[in-house]
């Protein structure tokens, strides 16, 4: 019972069926991190013209001017802008622990780490081999049975996008991560843009801290999934092949690490030739980031509690 009391007044903020409106609520979002995949030595897949760092650097700068433009007030942080490492380091491990480092000290809201996308082959035309039969080649003991072949060119058809999120497990690293941030510099804010100065006041090895953590990272994974579908939603609304929203608990250090609702956008495959000139189009890239920015304000005036009309009830995101 003591254990319920501290968790009572501590998680005051807390609500079943998640974020309602409060009076003179502050904006929902305040700070949204970009993530612009790879960059410098790490170039990320590659099509015939065109590599996954610079369509994700180009998109990425894309969609922050233009959500400053819809919502002037909201702090847009870059984990980079050139074509470099993140961080300068020269592993890529380094890279991704910057861009977690940053958005967890920039206080982010929202993390949106844009990717491209391949079909597990290089981009361009490749060489398919079929089995149509077998024969019976040698004599005597070193008869033996082969295969036949038949091959043809292959193209690389696999289109559309993917939304990846952590996967909410209980006593995880992005619990350890939120529970970091509580005893950190500054606060920890939750997605309505409440922060929650009794942090300091718990001891963050505590049972009440690393339960505290979990309902934190259940809120996290519940938007993330939110946010996501909603990104997939205006997808699928611009005519693209919208392939889901897929959880993952393991392989992707930038939706781990960080203490904050966090989707990973794969954008397309740079694998297929017409995806890669969608991509590498202007056209195509102003398109994504619009796609994006719908999705932020769809997200936004959802955690307001005054969702925009005519739109789909999210739907669950699928194990992965």
């Amino acid at each position: 019972m003591i254990i319920l009391g501290v968790l009572f007044s501590a998680l005051t903020s807390f609500r079943a069926g998640g974020p309602r409106p409060r009076p003179s609520q502050r904006s929902a979002i305040r700070t949204i991190v970009i993530d612009p995949g790879h960059g410098g030595f790490d170039t990320g897949t590659k099509g015939l013209d065109i590599s996954e760092k610079e369509v994700t650097l180009a998109v990425s700068l894309k969609l922050g001017a233009l959500i400053a433009e819809a919502f002037p007030d909201i702090k847009i942080v870059y984990t980079r802008t050139t074509d470099v490492m993140p961080g300068g380091g020269s592993t890529i491990a380094s890279g991704l622990n910057y861009r977690a480092n940053l958005a967890n000290k920039s206080r982010g809201d929202l993390f949106i780490a844009i990717h491209c996308d391949n079909d597990g082959h290089l981009a361009g035309p490749f060489t398919v081999h079929k089995i149509v039969g077998h024969k019976y080649v040698g004599k005597g003991k070193r008869r033996h049975r082969v295969a036949i072949y038949d091959s043809y060119v292959g193209h690389h058809t696999r289109a559309g996008t993917e939304v990846f999120i952590w996967k909410a497990s209980r006593g995880g690293t992005k619990s350890g991560v939120i529970n970091q941030l509580g005893e950190g510099e500054g606060e920890v804010s939750d997605s309505s843009g409440e922060s929650n100065s009794d942090s300091a006041a718990f001891d963050m090895n505590s049972p009440e801290a690393h339960m505290r953590a979990e309902l934190y990272e259940k809120k996290f994974f519940a938007n993330s999934a939110l946010f996501a579908t909603l990104v997939e939603d205006e997808f699928g609304r611009a005519g693209r092949n919208a392939e889901g929203v897929y959880q993952r608990d393991v392989g992707i250090r930038v939706l781990e690490a960080t203490g904050m609702p966090s989707v990973l956008i794969e954008t397309g495959f740079l694998s297929n030739v017409d995806e890669e000139k969608y991509l590498e189009s202007e056209d195509g890239q102003n398109e994504v980031a619009r796609n994006i920015l719908s999705a932020i304000k769809r997200y936004k005036a959802t955690l307001e509690g005054h969702p925009i009309n005519n739109v789909d009830s999210p739907a669950a995101p699928k194990p992965f």
